[in-house]
């Protein structure tokens, strides 16, 4: 027999027992749509932190405190006159209750100076972020993020609305489009002046966050607010401090290394369930020789040669592995679409990650096909002729 006609026959031997194939192909689906869906929402939530931070742009040192009295407004100050310092800012966190008419909600208070929209660049969704002074009056304003606004329920015409913070009324000045990717999650934006009012340690505050002049900058900005803020607080160089520096461009390397990890790791898992569903198929097949004992004798005795039965068997375990393996990529792409519409995050899907989930599910059918294909090749004619 040529070929074409083995393949024929495993064909229509595949279609004469339909249910029993579908669940045999069932464990190469799950392994395939498992490992196009981990490695895509890996991709895209990576992806959504990455182009949060990249939004922010390379230039952004951010200076954190580790202790409550760790980082000073005069620190920030001087920071400020540093050489190739562009721009500079300060915030301070705290927690308390959002309330929108009958709705409340907990949130991250941030009280922040008037530098910080230059430096964070914040993407205001719907009114405006808070103006660098609030004036003399007794109006405060306040800015919600995405989260904050949702669990409030906040609608456009909501913008200059009354919302109350602890009991204190404040005009909502904006929403902030940062639910996609990386958020902010359920935070306040308030002036720093009004969080010292209401939570605050006068003079210390949270993070400071700075701009260097251009990318080429960076490390030596950073190092000299390093070495500024340690003789400011007299500590030697090697010396613990109660502070921590880091910036955008070290943040994305790190985050592309993480995310190439995290996506070996997760296919590896999946592959797990790849490497389950060859075993089930070599099971299938295993069974599918035994029962179909008198069928290869009869083809042995009328001249079908050793490697015609075993190309056979192992085209049929090729095709179910390969036609799960396709079913498996359309399960994963419409889980990885479904999940990364409720996560947020855009819907990536890599080209080499399809065609390395379909080849391994073909290499699956051929490694778990051999030994039954070998079996059914092996068995004498006379002995699979007198098989009850």
């Amino acid at each position: 027999m040529n070929p074409l006609t083995i393949t024929r026959l495993a064909l229509s031997r595949i279609l004469a027992t339909k249910t029993r194939s579908f669940l045999t192909m069932l464990g190469v689906i799950i392994g395939v749509a498992s490992l196009v869906a981990l490695t895509s929402i890996a991709n895209g939530a990576t992806s959504g932190i990455s182009d949060t931070l990249s939004s922010l742009g390379t230039t952004q040192i951010t200076v954190s405190s580790s202790t409550e009295t760790g980082l000073t407004e005069d620190d920030a100050d001087a920071i400020a006159e540093l050489d190739d310092v562009a721009a500079v800012s300060s915030s301070v966190r705290g927690n308390g209750t959002a309330t929108l008419g009958s709705v409340s909600t907990d949130v991250t208070l941030t009280g922040v100076s008037s530098g910080y929209a230059e430096t964070n660049q914040p993407d205001v969704a719907v009114g405006s972020f808070l103006p660098a002074f609030e004036g003399s009056g007794s109006t405060r304003m306040v800015v919600l993020s995405a989260v904050a606004a949702d669990d409030l329920g906040v609608q456009e015409s909501d913008i200059g609305a009354t919302v109350s913070i602890d009991g204190l009324p404040f005009t909502l000045a904006g929403v902030l489009d940062d639910a996609t990717g990386f958020g902010a999650g359920g935070t306040a934006y308030v002036s720093l002046e009004t969080a010292r009012s209401m939570f605050a340690q006068v003079p210390y505050v949270s993070t400071i966050t700075l701009l260097a002049s251009s990318e080429d900058t960076v490390d030596s900005v950073q190092s000299a607010v390093d070495t500024l803020l340690r003789q400011r607080a007299g500590l030697d160089a090697d010396a613990d401090a109660p502070f921590s520096t880091s910036n955008m461009a070290s943040l994305l390397s790190s985050l592309d290394s993480i995310q190439s990890l995290l996506a070996i790791l997760l296919g590896g898992i999946a592959s797990i369930s790849l490497v389950v569903g060859g075993i089930g198929i070599m099971n299938i097949m295993l069974v599918s020789v035994r029962e179909r004992t008198r069928e290869i004798g009869v083809r042995r005795a009328i001249g079908a040669r050793q490697g015609q039965i075993l190309s056979q068997f192992l085209i049929e375990a090729v095709v179910l592995s390969v036609v799960g393996g396709i079913l498996g990529l359309a399960v994963g792409l419409l889980a990885s679409a479904v999940i990364a519409t409720i996560g947020g995050w855009a819907f990536t899907v890599s080209g080499a990650t399809l065609a390395i989930a379909l080849a391994f599910s073909a290499v699956v059918g051929v490694v778990f096909g051999v030994w039954p294909a070998r079996t059914a090749a092996r068995l004498q004619p006379v002995d699979a002729l007198r098989y009850e």
